[in-house]
């Protein structure tokens, strides 16, 4: 077991730590969420000012506590019977949701009550969990219109049975507008996540349907609902289901015009003057530890492809474009550069992690999206050789 496979046993005990490993998939853009967008994390702890907050309060500080000087050890080891060993001691989050649901049904007047239901919804999150469902099923049913519940929807709508009930809320005439939008949206934003999670075509095709018919729907009849940060539920909708209906396999991709970087100036550049070659557009920012993982990779497949008619364009979500000058002296990254200025096809093209990766073909056709390794250069492979084959 390496350190990566001991780290990611995390997901079967069911914990909810936060962790940060270069190899993790992707990560926010954060310099450009949108607002409203749900975000990792569960809420502050609870008021400890009722006897059910201290019991909350003493019983997250012990789980955190055991969590932590086991992650401690596993992380200082370099000995792989020993991390076995110690993810075996990992605490279990579903007696510990267990508990916090008691403490939620016990004391339902109290403001800890609900703070509770989510700490156990929040553990509860594997479909095996029945305290974490029961919890969700409280929260759905008895805390709908509690000031907090619009700000934890995105998390409930996470799990299969949260989706369920909060479909069916949607049928309730007396939820509030408000509230039936941002149910409506975080509903969308899953499916189209969803439609990421190794899903066969047919599903990812209904997955994305299904998200865009729910983003209409709020462009329709929600739009002006503030969102959970700045801006409304409209702000959010367009850009998502821009990206559904403009930028799924098969669809022409729209024109990008960009500063393409230039020996020590910026120059416009557009995507359509690479028409005629296979285009991997990669998304990511210098911050980004996975897009920074890649740059070996892409280093040997531009030099494997320099005489083929094949053009890598990264594109800079960074603040500052000295920024990305300074890494490019540092690192040697010989391909074309394009500095967005966390706008233009970061906001129209509605990007929401690094790296998001486009391959385009030689008709300017988009044809697949995130790949990486060698999975994107046999992408772009083919895509070359159809491209001999037409000729």
């Amino acid at each position: 077991m390496t350190r990566l496979h001991a780290l990611g046993a995390l997901a079967l005990t069911g914990t909810c730590l936060s962790l940060t490993v270069a190899q993790e998939k992707s990560v926010p853009a954060k310099k450009i969420v949108l607002p409203g967008a749900a975000q990792p994390g569960g809420a502050p702890l609870p008021p400890a000012n009722s006897p059910a907050g201290k019991e909350l309060m003493a019983l997250r500080s012990q789980f955190s506590v055991q969590q932590s000087q086991v992650l401690a050890k596993l992380r200082a080891t370099d000995s792989e019977a020993e991390r076995i060993e110690l993810v075996k001691q990992l605490p279990k989050s579903e007696p510990v949701a267990q508990k916090a649901l008691e403490i939620g049904k016990k004391n339902l007047e109290d403001e800890a009550a609900f703070d509770a239901l989510q700490y156990a919804s929040t553990l509860g999150s594997l479909p095996t969990s029945k305290a974490g469902v029961e919890a969700r099923d409280i929260l759905f049913s008895k805390f709908i219109a509690h000031p907090k519940m619009k700000a934890m929807i995105g998390t409930l709508t996470s799990t299969p049975d949260g989706r369920q009930q909060a479909k069916a809320l949607l049928a309730n005439e007396k939820l509030p507008r408000d509230m039936k939008g941002q149910i409506l949206f975080s509903l969308a934003q899953d499916a189209q996540n969803n439609a990421r999670r190794g899903l066969s075509p047919q599903e990812q095709e209904k997955a994305l349907e299904e998200a865009a018919k729910q983003y209409e729907l709020i462009v329709k009849d929600f739009a002006d609902v503030p969102a959970q940060r700045t801006g409304t539920l409209g702000d959010l909708a367009k850009p998502a289901l821009f990206e559904i209906r403009n930028l799924s396999a098969g669809k022409m991709a729209p024109e990008v015009t960009c500063w393409r970087l230039d020996e020590g100036k910026e120059v416009e550049d557009k995507l359509s003057n690479y028409k005629g070659k296979v285009v991997v557009l990669d998304i990511w920012a210098t911050w980004c530890g996975p897009c920074r993982a890649m740059i070996p990779h892409e280093r040997e497949m531009v030099e494997r492809l320099k005489d083929k008619p094949f053009a890598l364009i990264s594109v800079s979500g960074d603040d500052k474009v000295e920024t990305l000058r300074t890494f490019l002296e540092k690192e040697k990254m010989p391909w074309t550069h394009w500095f967005a200025e966390r706008k233009g096809i970061l906001k129209d093209w509605n990007i929401r992690y690094f790296p998001t990766i486009y391959i385009l073909d030689h008709t300017g056709k988009i044809r697949f999206k995130d790949l990486r390794g060698e999975k994107m250069e046999e992408a772009v492979n083919e895509l070359l050789a159809e491209m001999k084959e037409a000729k």
